[in-house]
C-alpha cells in the first residue's frame, strides 16, 4: 500500500487465541506502563489488564523500531502505528523486489562467515539498547540491497528487566550460528562468542562497534588441555591419602594409641594380682585355681580378726567372755 507517495507495508496484528505467540508471559517480564492503575490491572490478570496487555504487545514492536533504527540498527522504518496496524517502510532486495526471508534464500558458501559477522554485529547494537529480539531465526531476517535486515519484535524482551535475557540472548546467537555454520564449518570454534557479547554487556564495556576475539574460547580450550593433562612433572600435587583405619592419623588411629598406652598399665595390674594369688596363704593353703570366688589382693601381710582370731591366753575373746560371764 501507498502512504504519503510511498510504498509501504501494513502488519495486521492477529488476536491473542490465532496466534502462534500464546504464551508471552516470559517475553512480557519487566515490561512496564507509566498508568499505575493499568500496570496493577496487567499484574493481576483481570478483564481490563489482560485487555491492556494485549495492546501493550502490538504496540512493543513500534517502539522497539524506533528505537533500533535511531541506534543504527538494520530494521524496517516504523511509519505508524494506528488501531492494531502497524505501517513500515518495505524492504527490498537489490533489483527492487521485496527481500527473500534468509531461511528462503541461496546464500553461497563463502558469504556465509560476512553474514555471522552482519547480524552479530546487529545483535550488539539491539544489546547496547538493552533491547533482545527474543526469537531471531533466518525466518525473519531478510536479505535486503544493504545488508540483513531483522524484523518481528513484538516479543523484543528487555536486556535489563528480565529475569531470562541472557538466557533469550544465547539462544539467538546460537541460532544465528548454528545457520551459518552449516554453510561455513569453520564457524563451529565460535561457539563462545554470544557469552563474550553478553559478558561485556554485565561489566558495561558493550560498545555498538564490539567485535568478539574468540579469546574465550581459546581460554576454555587451555583449561580443559590443562585439566586433561594433570599436574607438571617436578611440582608433586597435593592430594590427601587415603582413609586408613589404622593409621595414626585418623580417629581409629587415635584409639589404637591410646589402648598401647594403657597395655603396660593392665599387664602390670594383671602380673601383679597374679603374684598375691599365687602367693601361700596363713593358716591355710593356697586358694585353688577352680574356686570361682576371686581373691582379693592384699598388699601386706595378713592381720588377725579381732573377732575370731586367739587372744595372748589361748581362745578367742568371746570364749573368754563367756568364761568371765559363768564366773
Amino acid at each position: 500500500m501507498r502512504h504519503a507517495g510511498e510504498v509501504v507495508v501494513a502488519k495486521v496484528y492477529k488476536e491473542r487465541h490465532a496466534r502462534d505467540f500464546r504464551n508471552n508471559v516470559a517475553y512480557r517480564e519487566g515490561r512496564q506502563v507509566r498508568d499505575t492503575r493499568t500496570q496493577r490491572a496487567m499484574t493481576r490478570g483481570s478483564r481490563f489488564g489482560q485487555a491492556a496487555a494485549e495492546e501493550q504487545w502490538k504496540t512493543r514492536e513500534s517502539e522497539a523500531l524506533h528505537t533500533l533504527h535511531a541506534a543504527g540498527v538494520r530494521v524496517p522504518l516504523p511509519v505508524m502505528f494506528y488501531e492494531g496496524v502497524l505501517l513500515m517502510e518495505a524492504v527490498v532486495d537489490a533489483e527492487g523486489h521485496p527481500a527473500q526471508r534468509l531461511i528462503d534464500a541461496a546464500v553461497p558458501r563463502e558469504r556465509g562467515a560476512e553474514l555471522y559477522a552482519d547480524l552479530c554485529q546487529q545483535m550488539v547494537k539491539m544489546l547496547t539498547c538493552d533491547l533482545i529480539h527474543g526469537d531471531l531465526s533466518p525466518y525473519n531476517v531478510l536479505l535486503a540491497w544493504n545488508g540483513p535486515t531483522v524484523i518481528d519484535f513484538p516479543q523484543v524482551v528487555g536486556a535489563a528487566h528480565n529475569s531470562r535475557a541472557e538466557f533469550f540472548f544465547q539462544r539467538d546467537y546460537q541460532t544465528i550460528r548454528r545457520f551459518f555454520a552449516a554453510l561455513d564449518p569453520t564457524l563451529h570454534a565460535r561457539g563462545d562468542d554470544g557469552r563474550e557479547i553478553w559478558r561485556a554487556y554485565e561489566r558495561r564495556e558493550l560498545t555498538s562497534d564490539f567485535v568478539p576475539t574468540g579469546r574465550l574460547q581459546e581460554t576454555n580450550r587451555s583449561r580443559e588441555s590443562h585439566a586433561g593433562r594433570g599436574p607438571r612433572s617436578g611440582h608433586a600435587a597435593h592430594r590427601t591419602p587415603p582413609h586408613d583405619p589404622m593409621s595414626p592419623h585418623g580417629h581409629h588411629g587415635q584409639a589404637s594409641r591410646q589402648s598401647s598406652r594403657q597395655a603396660p598399665r593392665q599387664a602390670s595390674r594383671q602380673a601383679g594380682l597374679a603374684a598375691v594369688n599365687a602367693a601361700p596363704h596363713r593358716g591355710g593353703a593356697a586358694p585353688s585355681s577352680t574356686d570361682p570366688r576371686p581373691s582379693p589382693p592384699r598388699s601386706g601381710p595378713a592381720q588377725p580378726s579381732s573377732a575370731g582370731s586367739p587372744g595372748p591366753h589361748g581362745g578367742s575373746r568371746r570364749s573368754r567372755r563367756r568364761r568371765r560371764r559363768s564366773h
